[in-house]
């Protein structure tokens, strides 16, 4: 998808400084980003001041509306005579893609080689490790993000009174798509922390079969936009159940046809809020599901859910939940094949690791100011700026003075809940991310493609029944590629 010349235009307007404008003695920093309005207007109002005075600058900030933009708006850049772009929020599937585009500068090229590599001691290996692009150092990490499961307890707790009732009617539809029913031996386990993807079914199954708030619905949901966030969401899966970089890659594995194969059960089922993809949701779009008593159950990241949750005596952060205290958190569930062997048993029986992501923060080669741009970026990510910005919007840190000890910087009840449930997920996930490829992007759009045509679009009595052989000949036809993986 290209630009139109109206986001061009728009997009000239938000950055829009005039080339003298970067010639006076008061150097401007602009900040390329994507946020949440309440965190953005913290960066705004609560750490860009001081810096601005200690530095006689002024900082303003750019924004972005989609990650696969990014690359776009810094091709622009190298276009213009007076580029504006000096810092970029970079989600970690952009990120070897700008470096391999020759878009963002090699940090010890900003500054000093001794003093970028003491500066990078100080976050935590992890988050400084995934900001090295072939050995060498090109971002400073922001935050640290991956996925937690999101349920509301009283709404648990209904499905497990009630799924005596509802076993045989889930067992006979479980039937009719892997032909053999629940695995053996199956279950329901009370507490989500310790599910599958069958007891996942067996809980969407029942609230989408219970009337509440005076109707029937699917009640569980995920990010649902044709954008990262739901390719995110699909890819996790398929790393979840065992796909490598090179099957993600691929679209032909049995692991990637079992993780589709999940998503259309999970459609033609009901399982899902159906407004997902009709209204293409977002985060913002989850939580008012949650409010308005649509959604029991989602997959959310930790700013999601503080967000979720709010804060009293916030305005800026009101909070979603229709009851305050039924917030329930925990590890996503294991991830299973919905076929099953002659044992009864999933054919693939996977994990509860989905990637370790997160955004970090790079200079751009045409940034004019790039010292400058380095100290902000150091300011930003300070102790107790990040200290702050954590302990109010919920992100993970990545400062080692931080993360190490979150229990004691980071007040117990709902906040502690949030940060103990994403460290236990952060740790589950080790060394797992997305593939780190050029053309991650394509890759990201052609798993939402295929998920909207294969899932949501895909019509059994025009098309014929499906099954994973089905899906995976599908993939294979409309969506598998000859993509030489780096």
């Amino acid at each position: 998808m290209k630009l139109s010349k109206m986001f061009a235009a728009a997009i000239a307007v938000v950055l829009g400084m005039s080339g003298c404008a970067r010639k006076t003695d008061t150097p401007t920093i602009t900040i390329l980003l994507r946020m949440m309005p309440a965190q953005e207007r913290f960066l705004r109002d609560e750490i860009v001041p001081a810096f601005e005075k200690e530095h006689d600058c002024k900082v303003q900030i750019a924004n972005f509306d989609n990650q696969w933009d990014i690359e776009r708006l810094l091709r622009l850049e190298n276009e213009k005579k007076n580029p504006e772009i000096d810092i970029v929020k970079t989600p970690f599937e952009m990120t070897r893609v700008l470096v391999d585009k020759g878009y963002i500068q090699e940090l010890t090229t900003v500054t000093d080689s001794p003093t970028a590599m003491q500066d990078l001691a100080e976050y935590h290996q992890l988050a400084s490790g995934l900001g090295y692009i072939d050995g060498k150092p090109f971002y400073i990490p922001r935050k640290l993000e991956s996925r937690i499961l999101f349920y509301r307890k009283s709404m648990v707790a209904d499905a497990i009174a009630k799924y005596a009732a509802h076993k045989q009617d889930i067992d006979t539809r479980l039937k009719a798509l892997n032909g053999k029913g629940f695995p053996a031996d199956y279950q329901l386990e009370a507490e989500p922390g310790e599910w599958d993807f069958f007891d996942l079914f067996a809980v969407g199954h029942i609230w989408a079969n219970e009337t509440y708030n005076g109707v029937k619905m699917g009640r569980i949901a995920h990010r649902g936009a044709p954008y990262g966030g739901t390719a995110l969401f699909l890819i996790d899966r398929a790393l979840q159940l065992g796909a490598s970089k090179e099957k993600i890659l691929e679209f032909t594995a049995d692991e990637v046809s079992e993780m589709f194969m999940w998503e259309h059960v999970f459609v033609k089922e009901g399982l899902y809020n159906m407004s997902m993809w009709q209204d293409k949701w977002k985060g913002s779009d989850i939580y008012n599901g949650i409010k308005d008593g649509k959604v029991f159950l989602a997959y959310l990241q930790q700013i999601d859910c503080f967000n979720v949750h709010g804060w009293e005596d916030d305005l800026g952060m009101p909070g979603y939940l229709p009851e305050k205290g039924d917030m329930g958190l925990a590890v996503v569930p294991q991830a299973v094949s919905l076929d099953l062997n002659d044992e009864g048993e999933p054919q693939i029986s996977g994990s509860r690791a989905i990637s370790t992501g997160g955004w970090w923060w790079g200079i751009p080669q045409t940034s004019s100011h790039k010292r400058i741009a380095y100290k902000l970026i150091r300011y930003i990510t300070n102790k107790e700026n990040q200290a702050n910005e954590c302990s109010k919007f919920g992100m993970i840190p990545v400062r080692k003075d931080l993360l190490a000890n979150v229990p004691e910087v980071f007040e117990q009840g709902w906040v502690g809940d949030i940060y103990r449930t994403s460290v236990e997920q952060l740790k589950i996930n080790e060394l797992t991310t997305v593939p780190l490829v050029e053309n991650y992007a394509d890759v990201a759009r052609r798993y939402v493609d295929a998920w909207q045509k294969l899932c949501i679009e895909y019509d059994e009595q025009k098309d014929g029944e499906m099954n994973v052989s089905t899906m995976k000949m599908r993939l294979a036809s409309d969506f598998a590629s000859s993509m030489e993986t780096p």
